[in-house]
């Protein structure tokens, strides 16, 4: 192939590939496709075939403008989010200079744009097909920068030259090379794993502390103060279910703190029960249903030793050290981490039905009425109060539901506490100030409960989150930070209520920002989820995937021929395959393809086409034979110019012309192409 053809090829090529690997990643529309693909074909007919149809300099400048200014009022005006812009902005960038007229810094420029849409491949999927776009890009990268050279050289040098110097040969190698990187670097990556390592986590990466400490204390307040901060704490993707079949808001369960003096929530002096991986690498803590929802959560560096999970957490996997600590139903890890920690939680998200709940008894275990009724000296009025709500109700869930209706009807959610006058918050709380932040609601239903004889207890975690459609995630924030009450029944065990009104006010965001940073809340997410946190798991994950692949696609082929084959007999049917297949290899093979039509030449035919390979041979010297100049002319103008490197050429020559015009029929062809093979060694040397 001529510098000129393969320039081409090549920039059409990588313009196609980078276009490519956008495509897979699902966020190009088919016009956008059609249009790009048109103006493709039509650039590589202008520039292979020398056709003229092309954009004026000043269609295509108006093009670009308009396109700048479209962009512009979209992300500005009409609030279209901000990364389809640029995607849509690159890809219609590249349109415009394919249809337009090309120089040389015109294809720099295309090379430059196709790599910008490899890199939003590279951030949007990690789709296998990307792997096969990744080769090739690389390929034809290597090919097109190398062929730009070239023609550079060639134009700098003034040469009208235009020399056939792309050959199979050149090709092949390159994507030798390009796979073998590829394979190398790929397997490095997988062979590695980095989170129990902690490995690509620096010592200057510091942790971010939680400011509610999420340990065995929380003081009234902490809560409240945390919810000014947006820092994220960590993102949740649901594994087994769609996110919309959810709880329109899920909590997601930190720790359970049961004894409290007044102003601070502790853990009480209890035995920590402690789990284990089993067989299956699973910690199950709980007996498990048949509706559970997994979740993947990836946490950013806390200085915690919590495992948050939805609801009601039933088991854990890819846990740290593969072992754990239970309390209050909440789960410890042995020892607090400062870096991420990525695993599996397992939950249980359904409750009880009001009818079941108000059919439950009140016969309490005592294990359970010593923890979880636990009071502190507070006045009378707490108890009035108490006794003064739930006069009317007959069961424990009447009494819940009249405590918490009374608290969100009657208190004001403020995130700017006054100082009260009472000895306790609490009092303040319900008497004073009637206005607190969550941990307060969730403290006064807890009291209220205790002091009519329910057990409860709080907890401290987060609700809610913001939902990530490019990564599809639920990017939880130190805003989404919570309080909030579990009540137990006897039959059901704990069941959650939430006394803090709904007009609560969270962590929220619109308009242009907020599209731009759910996008770098994403792309940070696909940092950590397949670069800083690459697991063993996720190794084991690859490897399951090919091989459930690879005998799904083998079971499914062998379901086809045997559904195709019926009586026919299968060892038969395949090696007639295989003989098919051979024939065409040998067939389309330009140096085999008239295999059996040369044996049946005569010798001079045979000489014939020798003495044409030869030429093509010196041809790649630089020398070409004129039709006006007999073979013995030629072999003498190559001796004088080459030299001892073709000296075979002389006795070559003399050769052909024996079989081919008659003369001494003792040489054969097989000696005329052993004086080709020797002739061949002496030209590469």
């Amino acid at each position: 192939m001529r510098i000129s053809h393969a320039l081409t090829v090549f920039t059409h090529l990588i313009a196609l590939i980078g276009f490519f690997a956008v495509c897979v990643t699902g966020q190009v529309g088919p016009i956008s496709i059609s249009i790009f693909i048109a103006s493709l074909v039509l650039s590589f007919i202008n520039e292979r075939f020398q056709k003229q149809y092309y954009l004026s300099q000043k269609v295509v400048t108006a093009l670009a403008f308009m396109l700048l200014v479209y962009v512009f009022l979209s992300v500005v005006l009409f609030a279209t989010e901000v990364f389809s812009m640029i995607l849509s902005f690159l890809i219609y960038t590249q349109v415009i200079k394919l249809l337009g007229r090309k120089d040389m810094r015109d294809f720099i420029q295309i090379y430059i744009l196709s790599f910008f849409h490899f890199l939003a491949g590279t951030i949007l999927t990690v789709d296998f097909s990307y792997g096969i776009a990744f080769i090739a890009y690389v390929s034809v990268a290597l090919w097109a920068i190398m062929v730009f050279s070239m023609k550079k050289e060639s134009i700098e040098a003034s040469s009208k030259d235009d020399p056939e110097l792309v050959t199979p040969l050149f090709l092949s190698t390159t994507v030798i090379i390009s796979f073998g990187i590829f394979m190398f670097t790929a397997l490095i990556f997988v062979s590695i794993p980095r989170i129990t390592s902690g490995f690509l986590v620096s010592s200057f990466i510091k942790p971010q502390v939680l400011k509610s400490g999420f340990s065995d204390e929380v003081k009234l307040g902490q809560v409240g103060e945390i919810k000014l901060d947006s820092s994220p704490v960590m993102r949740v993707r649901i594994l087994n279910e769609d996110p919309e079949s959810l709880p329109e808001s899920i909590y997601w369960r930190g720790i359970a703190l049961d004894d409290f003096d007044g102003r601070t929530w502790r853990i009480s002096e209890a035995d920590y029960k402690i789990y284990k991986n089993n067989k299956e690498g699973v910690i199950r803590v709980k007996e498990v249903s048949d509706n559970l929802v997994s979740q993947e959560i990836v946490t950013e560096p806390l200085d915690t030793d919590i495992l948050f999970a939805g609801s009601l957490p039933v088991g854990f996997q890819g846990v740290t050290g593969g072992r754990l600590e239970e309390v209050n139903d909440s789960y410890i890890l042995p020892s607090r981490f400062s870096y991420r920690l990525k695993y599996i939680a397992y939950s249980d998200l359904s409750t009880p039905s009001v009818k079941e709940l108000t059919n439950t008894t009140e016969k309490y275990p005592v294990s359970i009425t010593r923890r979880y009724l636990q009071l502190p000296t507070l006045g009378e009025r707490i108890r009035e109060l108490a006794t003064q709500i739930t006069r009317l109700d007959r069961n424990a869930y009447d009494k819940a539901v009249s405590i918490k209706r009374y608290l969100v009807s009657n208190m004001n959610y403020t995130r700017t506490l006054q100082k009260g006058k009472g000895e306790f918050p609490v009092e303040d709380f319900l008497f004073e100030n009637k206005a607190g932040h969550c941990e307060y609601f969730a403290t006064a239903m807890v009291i209220l409960l205790r002091e009519i004889g329910i057990p409860a207890r709080i907890v401290n975690g987060f609700h809610g989150g913001e939902w990530n459609e490019y990564g599809k995630f639920f990017l939880v924030r130190e805003s989404n930070a919570h309080s909030w009450v579990e009540v137990y029944f006897p039959e059901h065990g704990w069941v959650l209520f939430d006394p803090t009104p709904v007009s609560e006010s969270e962590f929220s965001a619109t308009g242009n920002m907020f599209f731009l940073n759910s996008y770098v809340d994403y792309l940070r997410y696909r940092w950590s989820r397949y670069v800083v946190d690459f697991s063993q798991r996720d190794q084991i994950g690859i490897f399951q995937g090919i091989r459930d692949n690879w005998t799904w696609q083998k079971s499914k082929l062998k379901t086809k021929v045997d559904f195709k084959l019926g009586g026919i007999n299968k060892r038969w049917f395949v090696a007639f395959l295989f003989l098919v297949l051979v024939t065409w290899t040998i067939c389309t093979r330009s140096d085999l393809k008239h295999f059996f039509g040369y044996q049946r030449r005569k010798p001079d035919e045979k000489a014939s086409i020798i003495y044409k390979k030869a030429l093509l041979l010196l041809l790649k010297k630089g020398f070409r034979k004129s039709d006006f100049v007999t073979p013995r002319e030629f072999a003498q103008i190559v001796m004088r110019s080459g030299g001892r490197e073709v000296q075979t050429f002389l006795e070559f020559t003399e050769r052909y012309l024996d079989l081919r015009f008659g003369g001494d029929i003792r040489h054969e062809p097989k000696e005329l192409e052993k004086l080709l093979y020797r002739l061949k060694r002496e030209i590469k040397q």
